[in-house]
């Protein structure tokens, strides 16, 4: 009976996902049947005037999505993970009308990034008519979720494109003797902090894009509480030149680089154990990052064992320098670290505009790491959700690694 129950309730949910959808199709039939533009115009001024909250983008089916634009263009485009953001999908203009539209499928559970775009070399636009956004360092994106997206509570008033705030957090700018420059460290202390006991501790790549993309201090709050993880130190480390093309930058510290390693293991780890709680011992350590950042999240355990015992790659470069870390994992004795891989299959073509060509593919490197990793007999969990290269992706999938390395109390 529950079963029932519950399967009832999951069609109506359906039902009602798919009835602007077919009030759309509705539309678009009384326009090509009608010949006069200022009718057709009037229909669609009606429709979108109706228009309830939360019933766009249209869902005719789980599996099915119509986007919609509506102004004086000569024409408009869909740029997103939909297309691995390479070509833009141009949408079907309705004659006589600002109207334009266009279609897709994605998998039920997909989450999806995108923009508009006018025209070829036009800049980019979120989609007006979609109140749902992710931010990335360009800025805001449109959050395409489809209807079996379980969306997390913990992001609810985050969805509308707000940052997460560092507020409350200890900040440090800490020299570094072995690479010659400073780095901005953040760290979050749990709540109920206290000096006469030792906590874990999260290290964070990217450390600020983590903080107002991934909105982590605010999750770190939530999971704590809910006793979903332990308490744990987290420790936000950004690299210099944030978005901008000096040097050094996050690509010279990421590309497998020994002299970041040392810096990350021999002098801020003391560091963070001077300054703070910390428990000293490489299996309450977790290093973790996104893109180039999960590149090197699992190069530091696996470089330094002895200090992270843990690693966590998000969508990880693994394909560097023609599987350079892959390749080190596949020739070496295993070492005594557990790790955490993840990564979008909408990952297929990442950066194509300065990676090189045969290293785009995110998510075959990161097939092809776990394939050595299993061969080799690590302690690991792979996973592959229907998204893409996104802050989107990441925060959502951070809270089951961090589950996964520091379980609470409650299951």
């Amino acid at each position: 009976m529950v079963v029932l129950f519950v399967a009832a309730t999951l069609a109506g949910c359906v039902m009602r996902k798919n009835e602007p959808a077919r009030r759309f199709e509705r539309l678009l039939s009384r326009i090509e049947r009608n010949g006069d533009a200022a009718q057709k115009q009037q229909l669609v001024d009606e429709f979108f005037r109706d228009l309830q909250p939360g019933a766009y983008p249209f869902f005719p089916s789980d599996t099915a999505y119509v986007l919609v634009y509506r102004g004086a263009k000569d024409s408009v485009g869909v740029l997103g993970d939909m297309n691995n953001w390479t070509q833009a999908a141009w949408m079907t203009h309705v004659a006589g009308t600002d109207l334009f539209y266009h279609r897709g499928t994605a998998p039920a559970g997909a989450r999806l990034e995108y923009w508009f775009v006018f025209g070829k070399n036009s800049l980019w636009s979120v989609d007006p008519l979609n109140p749902a956004k992710s931010l990335n360092g360009f800025g805001e994106l449109s959050e395409l979720a489809m209807p079996r997206y379980e969306q997390h509570p913990f992001f609810a008033e985050y969805r509308s494109g707000r940052k997460g705030s560092a507020a409350g957090l200890k900040v440090h700018e800490m020299d570094s003797a072995v690479l010659g420059y400073p780095h901005a460290i953040h760290v979050y202390l749990p709540p109920g902090y206290a000096t006469t006991q030792r906590y874990p501790a999260l290290y964070l790549q990217d450390g600020i894009d983590y903080v107002e993309f991934a909105q982590v201090p605010q999750m770190l709050d939530q999971l704590i509480r809910s006793r979903r993880i332990r308490p744990l130190i987290a420790v936000f480390v950004t690299p210099p030149n944030r978005f901008q093309p000096g040097m050094p930058n996050r690509m010279t510290e990421y590309g497998l680089n020994d002299t970041y390693v040392r810096f990350f293991a021999d002098e801020l780890v003391p560091f963070i154990g001077r300054t703070y709680a910390a428990l000293d011992d490489p299996r309450a350590r977790l290093v973790a990052g996104d893109s180039f950042g999960g590149l090197i999240s699992a190069y530091i355990p696996f470089l330094r064992p002895e200090v992270f015992g843990y690693g966590y790659s998000q969508s990880g470069y693994l394909s560097f320098k023609g599987d350079t870390l892959i390749r080190l994992y596949r020739d070496t004795p295993k070492r005594p670290v557990r790790l955490y891989v993840d990564s979008g299959t909408y990952e297929e073509t990442v950066g194509a505009s300065f990676l090189p060509a045969a290293e785009t593919n995110f998510i075959a490197a990161n097939r092809r790491f776990e394939k050595v990793l299993a061969a080799q007999g690590y302690e690991f969990v792979y996973r592959e959700y229907p998204e893409g290269h996104t802050w989107g992706n990441w925060r959502r999938h951070l809270i089951d690694a961090l589950i996964w390395f520091f379980p609470g109390e409650k299951p």
